[in-house]
């Protein structure tokens, strides 16, 4: 008897594990994954502050929820900390879908929404929206009575364009009347114009996710959080594990948020760059999509072949892979430091347009 071959189970299908950009001995200028500047030293000197009892006890992270709730004039009910963004997107898209359920999303997208959709066993379906004007009506004629979970990204991952707060409004009141939820991803709203959330925290059926990976310059801690209705933190509390993020990252964390107006000055500087990066881009002949984030879109005639010649120069920066329009651009982060979008820029100008 043939003994049968082991598999997966079938959520899984064609997925692979995901593969973060490699970081070569080579690399001078790392621009691929968006994160943000440095903290501040003082931030790490709360280390001292730590002690062995500490970490022998398992991470409580009321506190930093009880701030983060203060800040946004909520009850903490209805803030959860999470192992990064991506952590709370997985509880959402877990605690919401059931499998052969849809999630409705836009195109390109962070990979993950769609990613943790599949993997709770969900149909994903989505809206084209690379530029232009957010396609709201698409998005709303899309929305059926097999829709469970509507995922917004904004601004959106790669593009940097924003969701405007209407469109928000009017997508989450057709996602109620089916008793659906929408996820809202506001990664980089901290690099955007206009920040809505007190226009959306009184949905009853709206998520919003938002991380210190970026602005905050917190990436390798791995914290994020989600703001909601009670009814739904209280699921995502129920779908993940008790003790997500360390003590040493929660500490970090809470300093951090303290501290955050001491970053204002470095997303200042982050906006600043990055209307200079896309000019530097437009004298070449470059075109770029309008940015509402930490990097710029950029469009080539061959992105191949600039990616490749900008790792020749000790840069990288995105490339996409597996067709469609998107193959052609690569996204950019926007270097905070002037010596490196110094180097940056002389890169581009180096190897031209390609």
């Amino acid at each position: 008897m043939k003994t049968p071959t082991i598999q997966p189970a079938d959520r899984i299908g064609s997925l692979r594990p995901y593969s973060p950009p490699g970081r070569d001995a080579c690399l001078t200028l790392a621009l691929d994954n968006n994160e943000g500047a440095p903290v501040d030293v003082s931030v790490l000197e709360t280390i001292k502050n730590i002690d062995a009892e500490m970490l022998t006890r398992y991470p409580d992270s009321g506190a930093l929820e009880q701030s983060i709730a203060q800040r946004f004039g909520v009850q903490s009910s209805r803030v959860i900390i999470t192992n990064g963004g991506d952590d709370a997107i997985d509880r959402i898209c877990r605690a919401t879908l059931n499998p052969d359920d849809t999630m409705l999303t836009h195109s390109p997208g962070f990979v993950m929404i769609s990613r943790y959709a599949q993997l709770a066993g969900a149909k994903v379906k989505s809206v084209d929206w690379l530029d232009g004007y957010f396609p709201v009506q698409e998005m709303l004629d899309a929305i059926d009575k097999r829709t469970r979970l509507v995922a917004l990204i904004s601004p959106c991952n790669p593009t940097g364009k924003i969701v405007n707060t209407e469109s928000i409004l009017s997508i989450a009141t057709k996602a109620s009347s089916i008793g659906a939820v929408v996820l809202l991803d506001q990664a980089y709203i901290e690099f955007a114009e206009h920040d809505p959330i007190n226009d959306l925290l009184n949905i009853p059926n709206l998520v919003i996710v938002r991380t210190f990976s970026k602005a905050m310059g917190l990436a390798g801690q791995r914290i994020g959080y989600a703001i909601g209705p009670s009814p739904i933190i209280d699921w995502l509390r129920t779908v993940g594990g008790p003790y997500p993020v360390s003590v040493l990252s929660l500490v970090l964390a809470q300093c951090a948020f303290d501290q955050s107006h001491k970053r204002l000055r470095i997303i200042s500087r982050t906006l600043e760059h990055r209307q200079m990066l896309a000019e530097s881009l437009a004298s070449l002949g470059i075109t770029s999509l309008p940015s509402q984030a930490n990097f710029v879109l950029a469009r080539f005639d061959d992105a191949g072949a600039t990616h490749a010649a900008l790792l020749e120069q000790g840069i990288s920066v995105r490339r996409f892979y597996g067709g469609g329009a998107i193959e052609s651009y690569l996204r950019i982060t926007v270097p905070t430091d002037p010596n490196q979008l110094s180097q940056l820029l002389s890169a581009f100008t180096l190897i031209g347009a390609k």
